[in-house]
């Protein structure tokens, strides 16, 4: 596969690295529009730099464009790529906001183009072989998944978006792995400006073990996953020098994995047609349930969430419902002061049938609005977003 690339953000690395190896895929032309862009691609040979990404619309000399970042400027210009067609390989990022990721959910909707979160730890041998374990209940019934999480901090303290970045993966990875929870309740103790001392969330879900993540401050980066079983524990985590993942099952036999094998047999996938190891929808699900996170802290308590298709439709439909509800109030209160008026002040028929026009005009417009609702397309997608129940 030959990809361009637009990218601002360090999380494109191991994608760049895993490529330069490979003689099956390439990348062929980069953007260079900010000095961060350019400080990724230094030392790399045979890529095509431009500093205008401009030069990506039409698509011409490669098959799709890695793209990723959280700059304004960044995500206008994906956002366009979008709206033309191209067919886009996403890196997400919590700094983006839930917002941005609804925005490429309806682009990709209006204009049916193809954009894959690109999310490598789907195609990881070791996490793969994870998630057949807890498929097959090789080891029992799963009781409980345990993901402990060290963030490299200064101090102990650890930033509240370093602890969302981290959340975002790591919730995708326990989504795959199990199932698809809908049930969030999170904890933070010692929050501050300057950051938290530990974040706790536990998911929950119909017929799935429960899940817990716990992430502090830490010398450097660590992952551990435990999965406890009824007949057996097992464990993944990342190997500190590495950074592959080593799964270590019931019987204490070792795999390890590879990330750069991940990556190129992710962009296999991708590059015949299939459908890939993550579909859009998972993505925003992704979103929404860290979003929850913080909902969950402030209003100390569970939050359980449901998932909806994300479409013209949905919005035209919640938009009506908002709307509906104020012209309802409104409508009360001018009919009280048609009331007042009509009683206390003699005015001329004519007058008083002006008035009951103005005051029910509204309500009958917004009664008009809705036969505009069947002519709203259905999402042909399955993309979602999540609401609080």
């Amino acid at each position: 596969m030959r990809l361009a690339l637009l990218c601002d953000d360090a999380t494109v690395v191991p994608w760049l690295d895993a490529i330069a190896g490979d003689p099956i895929h390439e990348v062929v032309l980069a953007v260079t529009s900010s000095p961060r862009c350019a400080e990724l691609l230094r030392g790399r040979s045979g890529i095509r730099l431009t500093p205008h990404w401009e030069d990506l619309l039409g698509g011409k000399g490669f098959d799709a464009i890695l793209v990723g970042g959280s700059d304004a400027t960044m995500l206008e210009a994906i956002k366009q790529l979008a709206s033309a067609g191209q067919k886009l390989l996403f890196l997400p990022g919590i700094d983006q906001g839930s917002t941005f990721v609804y925005e490429l959910s309806l682009i990709r909707d209006d204009n049916h183009v193809s954009i894959t979160p690109a999310i490598w730890h789907r195609c990881d041998p070791a996490l793969v072989r994870t998630r057949e374990i807890i498929r097959s209940a090789s080891m029992g019934k799963v009781q409980l998944l345990q993901f402990q999480r060290e963030i490299s901090s200064d101090s102990s303290l650890v930033a509240q978006a370093d602890i969302n970045r981290a959340l975002l993966s790591d919730i995708d990875l326990l989504r795959w792995l199990v199932g698809d929870y809908d049930q969030v309740t999170a904890l933070r103790t010692g929050a501050s400006e300057a950051g938290v001392l530990t974040q706790s969330v536990k998911l929950a879900g119909k017929n799935l073990p429960e899940a817990t993540w716990d992430a502090r401050a830490g010398k450097s980066p660590q992952s551990r996953l435990t999965i406890h079983a009824e007949q057996g524990t097992a464990t993944i985590e990342r190997d500190p020098q590495s950074q592959e993942w080593v799964l270590i099952d019931a019987k204490g036999e070792r795999l390890v994995g590879n990330r750069n094998a991940a990556i190129r047999d992710f962009l296999s996938q991708l590059d015949a047609g299939t459908a890939g190891p993550i579909e859009w929808q998972e993505l925003v699900k992704g979103f929404e349930t860290v979003d929850a996170t913080g909902r969950s802290v402030t209003r100390r308590r569970t939050i359980e969430l449901h998932f909806e298709p994300m479409s013209e439709r949905a919005i035209f439909k919640t938009q009506m419902t908002a709307i509906g509800c104020s012209v309802l109030i409104a409508t009360l209160m001018l009919v009280m002061v048609y009331l007042a008026i009509a009683s206390t002040i003699p005015l001329p028929p004519a007058v008083l049938i002006l008035l009951r026009t103005l005051v029910f005009a509204p309500l009958g417009l917004f009664l008009l609005l809705q036969l505009l609702y069947p002519l709203t397309r259905p999402s042909e997608g399955q993309d979602g977003v999540s609401s609080e129940r």
